[in-house]
């Protein structure tokens, strides 16, 4: 390896650690793209030292090529679909220039990753740095208030609540990869030593989650808890003649925590967890129901099926999502706009709203933004890229399956689609893609090794 790109991958991995530990931080954004800047001009020098091997003809680049897609259809619906030019070309021209550079940074530290990895350890640790920063915030708090803060009391003391659920699942996601990787497919190479450090990663972001009190937060983290659980259990039962102590272990834990962090949830929570379903109910009759229109300060509530008030908070997200998708049947190119395209199309159908933020469903708002052929591109490409970390499930490839496995689902209850989650979601889409095409054989050698 040739000395210049090692200290490339150096100054790739730095500047992806740093960015993680500041992306959440309040006025910290230009120092985001200072560091968005770095790593997109490592990335393209790291690109072009390995230009070889992406010309190469691989069916391991389409996950790239599809993300690819999603920034040649930007320019293509600005060109022909657009419904507010002036505002989807200030988005280019910001939101969407940010994410560009996030997909080359992320393309450099994919292929810094895979060829030093003695630096995967700094970056796996700063994946955690949203709930380690959370919970040395939480002990401030309590300790300004001389006793423990109470989640709703503590939301808003550094950031809100997306920046707990957004990057603990991310975290989680990696954590639970390089468990799967040590537990099955290196199963009697390891040690107890080798899984600690992420079943505490895990345990850091389930804490996280409760003491902020978010419900999005605290469903995803155990879902892929949950997830994680199951792959095991399921492992076990194929292996049941061999000795899977740790494996066993390892699920009775999770079964453990999972009730405790539950338990400690729920007791603490806004309303909403136990008419969920009744409420929900009503929320989807948004022809019927118009509440959703008058805004959550004049909110007049209407009765479930089971006799009670509806939950505002759960009532509004879902009747803005029944709105916003039948806005991207009505409106199957898109508006144009990350932040702005709800508000938009509402006014375009000419529907009465005091609502003037998103859905709050990342895959809808995005739906929104750029209609149904940029949610093809973008699912496609997290389908492929869990098809293909499947076959071939090396630690990255595993990683990068679980990146999308993360995203999907979270993609669905939360808004990872808007400012900086969006920059976000690229760049961990594109590392995820980047990952895959790279750890293309367990066998194979990049070029320059």
């Amino acid at each position: 390896m040739k000395i210049q790109e090692k200290y490339l991958a150096n100054i790739s991995v730095l500047s992806a650690c740093t960015l993680l530990w500041i992306w959440v931080l309040p006025d910290t954004i230009a120092l985001r793209n200072i560091l968005l800047v770095i790593g997109a001009i490592t990335g393209i020098l790291m690109i072009w030292q390995n230009r070889n091997l992406f010309t190469q003809p691989s069916i391991r680049l389409a996950p790239l090529l599809l993300i690819s897609c999603i920034f040649v259809w930007v320019a293509v619906h600005y060109l022909f679909f657009s419904i507010n030019p002036q505002l989807e070309l200030s988005e280019i021209k910001s939101l969407w220039l940010r994410a560009f550079a996030g997909a080359l940074m992320a393309t450099g530290l994919a292929i810094a990753l895979q060829r030093n990895q003695h630096l995967q350890k700094y970056f796996f640790f700063s994946l955690f740095a949203v709930p380690i920063i959370n919970l040395f915030a939480y002990v401030y708090a309590s300790y300004l208030h001389d006793g423990l803060v109470k989640p709703n009391e503590f939301v808003r003391f550094l950031f809100i609540k997306i920046e707990t659920t957004y990057f603990g699942a991310i975290a989680s996601a990696f954590a639970i990869a390089n468990l799967i990787y040590f537990l099955i497919f290196r199963r009697g190479k390891i040690g107890v030593l080798n899984c600690m450090p992420f079943l505490i990663g895990l345990a850091l972001v389930l804490l996280s989650s409760l003491i902020v009190g978010t419900k999005n937060g605290v469903a995803i983290s155990i879902a892929l808890c949950l997830f994680f659980g199951a792959v095991l259990f399921l492992d076990a039962l194929r292996n049941i003649r061999k000795r899977n102590v740790l494996s066993i272990f390892i699920c009775g834990l999770i079964v453990v925590v999972v009730a405790l962090v539950w338990k400690g949830h729920k007791s603490t929570a806004y309303e909403g967890w136990d008419t969920l379903f009744s409420d929900a109910k009503i929320a989807v009759q948004i022809d019927k129901y118009h509440q959703w229109q008058k805004g959550e300060h004049q909110f007049e509530r209407p009765t479930n099926d089971i006799g009670t008030l509806v939950v505002g908070n759960t009532y509004f997200r879902l009747a803005w999502a029944t709105v916003g998708l039948r806005l991207i049947k009505n409106y199957p190119f898109g508006y144009g706009s990350i932040n702005r395209s709800f508000v938009g199309l509402l006014d375009e159908a000419g529907l009465e709203h005091v609502h003037q933020g998103q859905v709050h469903s990342g895959w809808i708002d995005f739906g929104l933004a750029y209609g149904v052929p940029g949610l093809v591109f973008i699912f496609l490409a997290m389908l492929s890229i869990i098809l293909f970390g499947l076959v071939n499930p090396s630690l990255l490839n595993l990683c990068g399956a679980m990146i999308c496995v993360a995203l999907i689902p979270m993609g669905i209850i939360a808004e990872i689609t808007y400012k900086q989650y969006f920059e976000a979601t690229i760049f961990f889409l594109c590392l995820a893609a980047s990952l895959i095409f790279l750890e293309r054989s367990s066998n194979k050698k990049l070029p320059n090794d």
